[in-house]
């Protein structure tokens, strides 16, 4: 291996890739991080190698602390600097190990304190009103109504992710026995429960869904009877897809820049609110650690503390009548 950064970079990805089985996005964010590294030293005026390439040599650790204050510099959040570090890491690691340098030079350098960020939500009167808002005119086409209906129900009584959703196939469903098997994040299989509104939108979807299949479409479009949910013209529906398509629904409802992870945030606190076990949340999700679910008991807590101050008749919330 040269010890070229363009070189290493490349071959990193490609371990990335064939080695490591990463997927596609995760290697095109380590690729964006890395090149973050290329910029900084061409900003900042460092020598140059063989078409404009860097040596390895000059990136030590003043070299990256250098580029650590680069990223403050440019208005970078402390979470965005921590996943560059923890990118650069893995990188430094893998050519450490290949023995194309000596020592990893990110070391010595420690990732920034974040401030901790409650998970967005919906409240519960917001989060019926949008499983119910997929509707015509809305919706021209009424199978993608039954769809995205569906879609929405799925979404936030099991709090599964996006990806999971969108890689669901016809035989993951067990709709008699109130369930659907899903592959969770690092391909781990899980069997997650089916509540009745759920079921009552799969049902309803499913007899629409062969509309969909068999429509006529260009050669763009691949025909994928086995998954789930379907595009207009019988296609594997997409992560892009849902996030659009959640996204218009939010927007017309007025309720901001929700995502499928606020229906999964939004599935958790209710859970925790309606007296749900933590570690059935825990379970529920997927969380390999308790304390990730925990970031859900903050939410509520706070949601008491915001009902108790507007409602206990001596909280400063709460305006006391005069006789």
């Amino acid at each position: 291996m040269t010890a070229l950064l363009s070189t290493a970079i490349h071959q990193f990805l490609e371990y990335l890739r064939t080695t490591e089985g990463r997927s596609p996005n995760t290697i095109e964010n380590y690729k964006r991080d890395l090149n973050f590294l290329m910029e900084y030293l061409r900003e900042s005026g460092y020598p140059t190698r063989a078409e404009s390439d860097y040596s390895l040599e000059i990136i030590d650790k003043l070299a990256l602390r250098g580029f650590m204050t680069y990223l403050v510099d440019r208005g970078n959040t402390a979470r965005s600097i921590n996943r560059r570090l923890s990118a650069l890491r893995s990188f430094f690691g893998f050519l450490e190990r290949r023995a194309v340098i000596e020592k990893n030079p990110t070391d010595a350098l420690l990732f920034m304190k974040e401030k901790k960020r409650l998970p967005v939500f919906l409240d519960q009167d917001r989060s019926a009103e949008l499983m119910e808002h997929p509707h015509a005119p809305l919706v021209q086409d009424p199978p993608l109504i039954q769809r995205d209906r569906a879609m929405l129900e799925l979404l936030y009584s099991t709090g599964m992710r996006v990806s999971s959703l969108a890689g669901l196939n016809i035989n993951d469903l067990d709709l008699s026995g109130g369930n659907v098997r899903i592959r969770a994040k690092g391909g781990k299989a899980q069997t997650l429960p089916l509540n009745p509104p759920s079921k009552d939108a799969l049902e309803e979807y499913l007899a629409v869904r062969p509309i969909l299949l068999n429509r006529p479409c260009s050669a763009r479009h691949t025909k994928a009877p086995s998954a789930l949910f379907l595009g207009r013209f019988g296609e594997r529906l997409t992560t892009r897809g849902v996030q659009l398509r959640l996204r218009r629904y939010a927007m017309s409802l007025g309720l901001g820049h929700a995502t499928p992870h606020t229906l999964r945030h939004s599935c958790a606190t209710h859970l925790l609110e309606n007296g749900a076990d933590l570690r059935f949340v825990q379970e529920l999700l997927g969380h390999s650690s308790l304390s990730t679910t925990q970031q859900y008991t903050h939410v509520t807590l706070s949601r008491i503390q915001e009902v108790y101050q507007q409602s206990h008749p001596r909280s400063e919330g709460k305006k006391r009548r005069k006789d």
